[in-house]
């Protein structure tokens, strides 16, 4: 990456901190796509992990661009464009693009492209990338809610192959792949990190075509309606918190995840149940911030079933924070960098959330990307 001793050099943290940053950075470098006999050639694109994933995955991409941004925009930029090129005709980016050339189209991933293509361009300022990119974005949309939308909400799902939905896959697609949310009917679920998600996404595209000067756009009155839909629809009254809702039963789930604070994150949730749900988070969820909440029978070290992965541990603590619940944003922060702060070189793909050790891919990239966010945007 380009800029990297001056992206350093400019930080203000402390010598912990500097020292986190300064291995999320080696990490980044590290997983760096080197070869060109690849099938998006000689773009500059990011590994999850060199040694364990030979792809470029969907919410990884914009998940790494958010963070190379902070560094050297144009490759950020450059990233982003390599794996949206593999958009589907209906507007669908597939999960996962292999160095072999293979790409799993079945299912996608969570639609965060449109809001980490914001963040890129607020550094870049290029607006002929966000005029390549709202085209390719306004396209996905269509895509979500023509295929994944029942009612006024939006669910995971997956393509039948030979007939047959495999219902793994749908987990796949959340990108919490065997999450305990998903042990029954997972593509029936109005989800509530994906209906959040949604509408950042609007809000995103609603900020491009302001940049870009594109007039009579809806994509805010969407976000709102979704905003007021999900906060209306996905307050579980018994559990205090936000959860996932069966929109064939009707059935709100019994699952506690840190999906359950993306409202907080989005700043949709109502005061009341700001104060409510940081109750939870603390009796549930301590300062580990795992996958499940520690009382759930089904918790356990199993990859979504219990251990605390940095993105939606981040998006769970900032919206905490948001709502100026400090103390517990703040030991949530610390807990995790704590563990990270304690793992040598690495940085893992997900830790141990009642040991800190570290669990997984050992030189992760969305984790380092993570890591920066917990220190330079909390």
């Amino acid at each position: 990456m380009n800029n990297t001793a001056e992206f350093l050099n400019s930080l203000n943290v402390s010598k912990r901190d500097y020292k986190l940053i300064q291995k999320a950075v080696r990490i980044l470098e590290r997983n760096e796509s080197k070869s060109e006999n690849v099938p998006w050639g000689n773009k500059r694109c990011i590994l999850p992990s060199a040694e364990r994933f030979q792809g470029i995955w969907n919410w990884d991409t914009a998940f790494h661009a958010l963070g190379v941004s902070r560094i050297d925009a144009e490759f950020a930029m450059e990233h982003m464009e390599a794996f949206c090129e593999f958009q589907l005709e209906d507007g669908m980016f597939p999960d996962v693009v292999f160095c072999n050339g293979e790409t799993v189209d079945t299912f996608t991933k969570p639609p965060v492209m449109a809001w980490a293509c914001g963040e890129v361009y607020k550094r870049s300022k290029d607006k002929e990338f966000l005029k390549r990119m709202y085209e390719r974005l306004a396209k996905n949309v269509v895509f979500w809610e023509s295929k994944r939308m029942s009612g006024e909400m939006f669910h995971y799902d997956a393509l039948p192959e030979n007939g047959v939905k495999n219902m793994h896959h749908v987990g796949c697609e959340s990108g919490w792949d065997n999450s305990v949310r998903w042990d029954n009917a997972p593509d029936k679920l109005w989800a509530v990190d994906l209906n959040c998600f949604m509408i950042m996404t609007y809000r995103s595209l609603d900020f491009m075509a302001r940049e870009l000067n594109i007039e009579n756009t809806d994509y805010l009155e969407k976000a709102d309606k979704l905003a007021k839909t999900v906060e209306e629809t996905l307050w579980n009254e018994e559990l205090n918190c936000y959860t996932d809702r069966n929109y064939e039963t009707n059935a709100l789930s019994s699952v506690l995840s840190p999906a359950s604070f993306m409202p907080l994150y989005t700043g949709i949730a109502s005061k009341e149940h700001a104060q409510s749900a940081e109750r939870v988070a603390k009796e549930k969820f301590g300062y580990g911030m795992p996958t499940v909440s520690y009382d759930n029978p089904e918790y356990s070290t199993d990859y979504w079933r219990g251990p605390t992965w940095l993105n939606v541990a981040y998006f769970a603590a900032k919206g905490l924070k948001n709502y100026g619940f400090d103390e517990t944003a703040d030991r949530i922060k610390e807990t995790i960098l704590g563990w990270v702060d304690n793992d040598g070189d690495k940085i893992h793909e997900n830790y141990n959330s009642e040991t800190g050790e570290g669990l997984c891919a050992e030189y992760f990239s969305w984790s380092s990307v993570f890591v920066t966010e917990f220190i330079l945007n909390f």
